[in-house]
């Protein structure tokens, strides 16, 4: 039997977002069959998905520099928002 790591993904699309003060999401939503999705940014800032997400700062926190996975929906977008500066996020489709 062949032992497989269920934390193995493929890459697929990365999606960036300009995140500042006010929510920003990513332009186009998931694709079908994406069900976990990478997030990392340049600042940190606060996300949350949906199909027409609007971030604010009691969602989840984001670490600057460190790789977050996250399971998703299909056809779901991620929004950002910082507290103070501006960060680039970085939201990766994976797929098995």
């Amino acid at each position: 039997m062949r032992n497989v790591n269920s934390n193995v993904f493929r890459p697929g699309v990365t999606q960036t977002i300009s995140a500042t003060t006010s929510s920003a999401a990513t332009s186009n939503a998931f694709a079908t069959q994406v069900n976990e999705v990478m997030v990392t940014a340049t600042a940190a800032c606060f996300i949350t998905f949906g199909t027409a997400p609007t971030a604010t700062t009691s969602h989840v926190y984001v670490a600057a520099g460190t790789p977050y996975f996250f399971r998703v929906s299909e056809a779901n977008k991620c929004a950002a928002i910082t507290a103070a500066s501006t960060s680039t996020v970085y939201v990766t489709e994976l797929s098995r």
